[in-house]
């Protein structure tokens, strides 16, 4: 699920405006559909004591529709003077007590949705609606034609997530592989300048009968390209390449291009073009995370396959460092096979595990 944070008199004005019995789905504020699909809000609170009463506005949306309220006051409050925090939830949605210039300045420093509360605009999480159906030897469709309403010109990112088991299945189109990835990248990361790392995480498979290229070289050549993207802040890139027999296996099935905020679903394989020419029939799918109809309760919005692939990613990972690396995965950082200990550890806080990139 999203990390979204708000104050709590903010969270109250939408509840109230929005929480009448007889208001039909179509009426309500985007906002308030977007909180009521999530597990957990944050909330920087007015006072301590504890929501329990139907009184509550509160207690009433958790009520109604089970989610959960988490005290991050400390967390919030601290975020005006050291923004660089908000990169601790790449998934963070922060919505605060700040300037409209405050908060447009950390969204376009770190590359998370930020907004001021007296400004809120959920249309950055909407579904554009787009959809491309190319053909194979077709011309005319690229990367930065098919992703141009979704880069980060238009939203925020500072993690981008490729998928395809079959991406460097053949060594005889590694040149070809290695152009797509990096149109991907090149349309999609930030020109300007950022204040912390970008993070490209490749989530590939390893062939049964040992074909294909090799992990170690795969992850040196995707490093090697990144230079020539030009851009004016580091980026790091992972690449996860696991075998069948791998727990994140069956997760990752489907083609997909992730950001923070967008899913790009593809039905055959992200190697889809060579010199503007199409190279299958498929279909792509830039998505927001949310579509009217599925906040309105007709159908799944983009957002719920967005988390259910981020969730496998990340207790997978959280197995990973627990149990240490296996014969089943291979994991590099920067072009180099490590062990995935050296980049992540698992912290438990309270009942929970949770997963901590180590700074290099």
């Amino acid at each position: 699920m999203l990390s979204i944070f708000i104050p709590q008199e903010t969270l109250e004005d939408i509840i109230i405006d929005n929480m009448a019995s007889d208001m039909e789905p179509e009426k309500q504020d985007t906002w308030f559909k977007i909180f009521t699909k999530q597990d957990i809000i944050y909330v920087s609170l007015l006072d301590e004591k504890d929501y329990i009463t139907e009184k509550d506005l509160l207690f009433r949306l958790t009520k109604s529709y089970s989610v959960k309220i988490e005290n991050a006051t400390d967390y919030i409050n601290t975020i005006p003077h050291h923004p660089e925090f908000v990169t601790q939830y790449w998934n963070g949605i922060f919505l605060l007590n700040i300037s409209e210039d405050e908060a447009a300045a950390i969204q376009h420093n770190y590359g998370v949705i930020c907004q001021s509360v007296d400004s809120m605009d959920a249309s950055v999480l909407m579904d554009p609606d787009l959809r491309f159906s190319p053909k194979k030897k077709e011309k005319g469709y690229s990367w930065y034609f098919m992703m141009d309403k979704i880069n980060a010109e238009h939203i925020p990112s500072n993690h981008l997530i490729l998928i395809d088991r079959y991406l460097f299945a053949d060594i005889n189109e590694l040149e070809m592989t290695l152009d797509n990835v990096f149109e991907i990248l090149d349309a999609m990361l930030p020109h300007h300048m950022l204040k912390s790392p970008y993070k490209v995480t490749l989530i590939v498979g390893e062939q049964e009968d040992g074909t294909g290229v090799a992990p170690s070289k795969a992850a040196q050549e995707v490093y090697n390209m990144i230079p020539d993207l030009g851009r004016p802040y580091p980026i790091n890139v992972e690449v996860l390449y696991h075998t069948y027999l791998s727990g994140l296996y069956s997760s990752t099935h489907n083609r997909c291009i992730l950001t923070n905020y967008t899913l790009t679903q593809l039905e055959y394989k992200i190697n889809a073009f060579e010199e503007g020419t199409s190279q299958c029939m498929q279909t792509i799918t830039p998505q927001g995370l949310f579509s009217t109809n599925g906040l309105n309760g007709y159908c799944d919005s983009p957002h719920k396959t967005h988390d259910d692939v981020m969730t496998a990613i990340y207790n997978n990972l959280v197995w990973w460092v627990k149990n240490y690396l296996t014969p089943k995965s291979t994991y590099a950082f920067n072009g180099k096979k490590m062990s995935v200990n050296k980049r992540y550890e698992v912290q438990k806080i309270g009942e929970k595990c949770s997963l901590f990139e180590k700074i290099f």
